[in-house]
């Protein structure tokens, strides 16, 4: 009877807990069309706060902050959406318009050829969607392979063998695509600059060696923490020690 109780108190939360995500996120829809964007923010943010993450959650968040003119709010969420999301075409435009708005324009290092085609792959579909493909692509190996075992004739039981190892083997390639998708949004190590301006110096110590500054809105790669600084490093290989609380992670 005690167990009967607890797993009735445990779906009735988890259909509470659901319920209570899809009034935020309604809420923070039409307040964002009635234009109180301040309002939408807070639903959005309380929505995420509940576990609740998706590409477009993060796109509508970035829009709001857009709107109230924080620039590197809006930043950080289309990128947030960019991760979970990395071929949509609303959330790469509206990230290139704001990205343009920012003060430093940082020069690219060019990326070996080898790296560049496997982030176009990578980037291709979500971890979700590669996953899919996978477990399919899997599917279907083990459907063609259960030709062969049961053909009787040699040159259709030739042609299953190789056809089902062939799509086994994509199959396999498709799921390590969908792991390092993943692992690239779980172990992210990039941060977006959230003050109006920050120092980068050589060493983390207020007394160290100014190298160089950055400004609001600014994506960074972090190297590593130590107490309350980050060592950072820019897109065009500079890197410098500034306060930790000067960026919020992607």
């Amino acid at each position: 009877m005690i167990i009967i109780i607890i797993i009735y108190v445990f779906f009735t939360s988890l259909g509470s807990f659901a319920i209570n995500s899809e009034l935020a996120n309604d809420s923070a829809n039409s307040n964002y069309k009635n234009g109180n964007y301040e309002n939408a923010i807070k639903y959005y943010e309380s929505v995420l706060s509940q576990g609740q993450e998706s590409a477009t959650i993060y796109y509508n968040l970035g829009n709001a902050y857009f709107r109230i003119k924080d620039i590197p709010k809006s930043i950080l969420n289309f990128e947030r959406a960019k991760l979970l999301s990395p071929k949509d075409d609303d959330i790469n435009f509206n990230l290139n318009l704001t990205s343009g708005l920012i003060v430093d324009k940082v020069n690219n290092i060019p990326e070996f050829i080898v790296t560049a085609w496997f982030k176009n792959i990578l980037n291709m579909f979500s971890a979700n969607i590669w996953a899919a493909i996978s477990l399919v692509l899997f599917v279907l190996s083990l459907l063609i392979i259960l030709f062969f075992l049961f053909s009787k004739r040699a040159y259709l039981r030739k042609l299953f063998f190789w056809t089902g190892s062939l799509i086994f083997i994509i199959s396999l390639i498709c799921l390590f695509i969908a792991v390092e998708s993943r692992v690239t949004i779980i172990d992210n190590h990039s941060a977006i600059v959230m003050q109006a301006v920050t120092t980068a110096k050589s060493s983390p110590s207020n007394s160290s060696t100014d190298l160089f500054i950055i400004h609001e809105g600014t994506k960074v790669t972090i190297n590593e923490k130590l107490d309350d600084w980050t060592e950072i490093k820019l897109s065009d290989g500079n890197v410098g020690w500034i306060k930790s609380k000067d960026i919020e992670e992607i």
